[in-house]
């Protein structure tokens, strides 16, 4: 994503920051605080869209004392220790002669790895742009393997991390509650046999009620065996299903909001994870490994 530390917000007249939270316009490119578009409930230069304006990056880019690792395919200024390009993915090399191929796509199209061009695309007709703006500040990573989804690419499966360590939490602070159900109802299911025996030695239970459940220690290895697959299997099972709630949500976003500011409104209000289910799922993985 192209970084706009050091640009100015045409609203406030303030400049961006790394912590800066930033809404930039599908149709022009212009980048806004989300509190000022929040506030102003349309992008600062609409009145320019019809004669075809568009925000100038090139002028506006941060100063080559923030950012010195230039990437070769873009151009884009990145952090100094930066291993792959923000804007297009590209990994960089700073000694390495020759093109190289951004990985984000595949060896047709070596030159066409700029972040820009990617949300000219599209999904069942929503747009990788109204994408971008309702996923927040993810979306550089998801709409890189959105791409590789749709051009199915089989040797580059998409693979969640996220998913497969936190599983329910992860489809939660995705808001995808069906699915954190789903997760969260199977996983305990596998994990009664292991609760149980920690109930015992809470004494909330009876040793003598668990003692009696015949082959006890086998349902534990198959029950944590089952998690394990499970978790596999929501690493794969993730980013897909997370696209198709995506181009869901966009579209009855669409439905509800005809007009294209209370739409893009609507996107931005919408927009983003559930943080504080990270915050509570840090705090439970800590209290059970310190408690």
């Amino acid at each position: 994503m192209f970084n706009y530390n050091g640009c100015i917000c045409d609203v406030c007249k303030q400049a961006f920051t790394p912590e800066s939270d930033v809404v930039v316009c599908p149709e022009c490119g212009t980048p806004h605080h989300r509190s000022c578009y929040k506030e102003l409930g349309h992008c600062v230069n609409e009145e320019k869209h019809s004669s075809g304006f568009e925000w100038n990056t090139l002028e506006k880019a941060v100063s080559a004392g923030n950012s010195a690792n230039s990437c070769p395919s873009c151009h884009t200024e990145n952090p100094k220790d930066a291993v792959f390009c923000e804007n297009c993915g590209m990994k960089l090399h700073q000694h390495t002669a020759g093109p190289q191929v951004p990985p984000v796509f595949n060896r047709e199209e070596p030159r066409k790895g700029n972040y820009e061009k990617v949300l000219e695309g599209e999904v069942d007709g929503v747009s990788y742009k109204d994408m971008a703006i309702y996923m927040g500040e993810s979306a550089p990573y998801y709409i890189y393997h959105f791409r590789n989804l749709d051009r199915n690419i089989k040797h580059l499966k998409p693979f969640s991390w996220s998913a497969c360590l936190f599983d329910g939490f992860y489809f939660l602070y995705r808001k995808m509650w069906l699915e954190a159900l789903f997760v969260i109802l199977v996983s305990s299911v596998f994990a009664v046999p292991s609760f149980l025996i920690m109930a015992t030695e809470m004494g909330v239970i009876d040793a003598a009620v668990v003692s009696g459940i015949a082959n006890l220690d086998i349902f534990i290895t198959i029950g944590s065996v089952l998690t394990v697959l499970l978790k596999i299997f929501l690493g794969y099972w993730a980013i897909p299903q997370y696209r198709k709630k995506v181009v869901r949500d966009i579209k009855r976003i669409r439905s509800r909001n005809p007009g294209n500011n209370e739409y893009y409104q609507a996107l931005v209000d919408k927009s983003g994870p559930v943080k504080p289910v990270l915050y509570i799922a840090v705090f439970l993985i800590a209290f059970y490994f310190f408690m």
